[in-house]
């Protein structure tokens, strides 16, 4: 890990001189810097491929806010930048057996044994309710952001994104396919053939998938709806 880790901090520089890292303006709650975001990867031994795509979800997700704020909408961009950060902490609670065998090269015992710990502490919840639990008591915001990005959470009321921050923390991570940005389609039907041991059944995700993909292209013409661009992202590098 020492080696990913290395490369993080030199994205927490440049990240820093673009005047992300820090606190801008004063605000009614905390966030962790970068540099927190990236001691709390090292402590639950987030995999590399999993930090790559936390990372890649959160260029897009500040691309978005930064261009919500420029046409007039609030938004925490650093709010927004935190939870993408940290939104797969915890997705080693949902690996499978398959997962772990296809980690091998890229895992240690450490690793293996931090997850196990974590998992046995908090059974029987998914990853995004896991960062939630850990991250509530000193990040409230953020933990709910982050708690918020659950496929089917938008199915319900009290739990779908709201803010503009939980829209996109929800929406970039939606976009983005292990570390590539995708059209939003080609995402969803990825991601439901990797993850139907998730739903149950196979029957239960497309009962599952038939309720929240429309919504979610519904809130993709939200947000694009706001900042005048289109979805296949022409200035976006």
């Amino acid at each position: 890990m020492v080696k990913w880790l290395n490369n993080y901090q030199l994205l927490y520089c440049l990240c820093e001189l673009r005047g992300l890292s820090g606190e801008r303006k004063m605000k009614k709650y905390k966030l962790p810097t970068r540099e927190k975001c990236f001691e709390i990867i090292k402590k639950y031994h987030v995999p590399p491929h999993i930090v790559e795509h936390n990372l890649t979800t959160a260029k897009l997700a500040v691309f978005l806010a930064q261009r919500l704020e420029e046409r007039g909408v609030e938004v925490d961009v650093e709010l927004v930048d935190r939870a993408c950060l940290l939104h797969d902490m915890a997705r080693f609670c949902d690996f499978s057996e398959s997962d772990l065998n296809n980690l091998k090269p890229f895992i240690t015992e450490k690793d293996k044994t931090k997850w196990q710990q974590l998992k046995a502490e908090y059974e029987g919840l998914c990853h995004e309710e896991v960062a939630y639990e850990i991250l509530k008591n000193q990040y409230p915001e953020l933990a709910l952001a982050i708690k918020k990005h659950r496929y089917t959470a938008i199915l319900d009321e009290k739990e779908k994104p709201a803010t503009w921050e939980e829209k996109l923390v929800y929406y970039a991570d939606k976009r983005v396919m292990h570390d590539k940005i995708v059209p939003l389609k080609e995402r969803l039907e990825e991601a439901h053939k990797r993850n139907v041991h998730l739903h149950g059944t196979q029957a239960q995700s497309d009962i599952n998938t038939s309720k929240v993909d429309p919504l979610i292209f519904g809130l993709e013409e939200e947000i694009f709806s706001k900042i005048n661009i289109t979805p296949d992202l022409p200035d976006f590098a």
